[in-house]
């Protein structure tokens, strides 16, 4: 009877473990957050207290001591940790750099339209701006969301000027309508890029990679029937594979899968499919790669080459239409041509835009918006060259900086042997 009275307690205890198991854990509400400093549960409402290296700055600020370099950073690292939206399951942390351009945006065309001269002053120091976060970004491989946030909020403002501030009643409804599609199918395309980036990522090694990425072999060339013939005991591996596994390569890859010498990565060390480079800023190889695009937080490559091209092109057409028709709407406009019964015009006189406040964001978006469409003619004209020699624009700097090595190292020794 004793033994079976343990028994009985011992079964009992181990259901009543399993039950409290299964109880459900509690979820955070919309408020509440995992402070990364202690893993201790915090509300956004204390997101000023129990914050020491804030008071000792404070103490050491109004005191006028010297404040700690290790202080400054723990109330900043506590002050990122804490801002937070509130959001279900938990609150969300928010970036600093995602919601930067969110104020410096509007408030650098707000004061840009003061004048003439404020304008051109604020608009070339956001250009400025622009190219000397890029170039620290990229000599860096900082990978951030500011320049997608820039992006996005651009797109926001741009939008609610345009249909708030601009007096449509200058405009015909099917010029807004052209507009408006132009707009949106720029925002999904562009979106698509950055949806479809993670597919260009080369996420395993060769033989487990999906049937897409693996490499096939195609018939050889009558100058390579020695070398396959010497190498048919090591080809034999390579020729299993299916029908559906198979697809057209080059003659240097078919030369290197023959003599066992398959595409490797230095950084990562995956073997890698053809024209498949690393990326330092997303820390893994990419298909086809192109180049990593800052302005959209993601990698150009094999799977959003062409939604990238097609996004840039009705981008552009949107920024050039909504410039015209926000310059001819606001200024003098005359008459260029009139193709098919419609009128082509263009602005004339805008010396009187800064007269008031409606007028003058006007003016200034619009020119803003012409900036950023020299930009991506840029940025098509570049693509149409890549395109134009077959090759992409890791692969065309790749070759630059070969052919700059060369031609140092020939003039060290004319300089040398001279």
């Amino acid at each position: 009877m004793y033994v079976m009275s343990v028994a009985a307690d011992f079964i009992a205890a181990a259901r009543s473990a399993d039950s409290a198991g299964t109880q459900p854990k509690r979820t955070l509400c919309c408020c509440e957050y995992i402070a990364q400093a202690n893993n201790q549960k915090s509300h956004l409402l204390g997101c000023c207290c129990n914050c020491e290296d804030l008071d000792l700055v404070c103490t050491r600020l109004v005191t006028c001591r010297r404040i700690d370099r290790r202080n400054i950073d723990g109330m900043l690292i506590a002050f990122q940790d804490r801002l937070r939206l509130p959001w279900r399951g938990g609150a969300k942390r928010i970036s600093p750099a995602a919601i930067a351009p969110a104020f410096i945006i509007p408030l650098m065309l707000g004061l840009a339209t003061l004048n003439s001269k404020t304008a051109i002053v604020l608009l070339l120091t956001m250009v400025g701006f622009s190219i000397w976060g890029l170039q620290l970004a990229k000599k860096t491989a900082t990978r951030t969301n500011f320049f997608l946030s820039w992006t996005v909020f651009s797109v926001f403002y741009m939008i609610v000027i345009f249909e708030c501030q601009v007096p449509l009643l200058e405009l015909v409804p099917e010029e807004n309508y052209f507009l408006m599609f132009f707009t949106c199918a720029g925002i999904y395309c562009l979106y698509r890029t950055h949806r479809l980036a993670p597919l260009n990522l080369v996420s395993a090694q060769y033989g487990i990679t999906p049937k897409d990425e693996l490499p096939g072999i195609a018939e050889a060339s009558s100058g390579e029937e020695q070398a396959e013939a010497q190498t048919t005991l090591q080809m034999d591996s390579v020729l299993d594979l299916n029908d559906e596994e198979v697809v057209d390569i080059d003659t240097a890859e078919r030369a290197g899968l023959m003599h066992g010498q398959p595409n490797i990565c230095e950084s990562c060390r995956k073997v890698t499919p053809r024209r498949a480079y690393h990326c330092q800023v997303c820390g893994t190889c990419v298909k086809r790669r192109s180049h990593h695009s800052y302005w959209l937080n993601c990698c150009i490559g094999e799977r959003n080459h062409s939604w990238y091209i097609a996004g840039l092109f009705t981008s552009l057409i949107a920024l050039i239409l909504g410039a015209n028709l926000t310059l001819t709407s606001i200024c003098h406009p005359f008459l260029v041509l009139r193709p098919f019964g419609y009128a082509l015009l263009l602005p004339d006189d805008c010396s009187e835009v800064f007269e008031s406040f409606e007028l003058g964001i006007s003016f200034v978006v619009a020119c803003y918006s012409l900036l950023i469409a020299n930009y991506i003619t840029f940025l098509l004209a570049r693509q149409a060259f890549l395109w134009w020699n077959d090759t992409t624009l890791h692969e065309y700097k790749r070759t630059a900086n070969a052919a700059s090595n060369r031609s140092r190292i020939w003039s060290n020794w004319r300089a040398i042997l001279k």
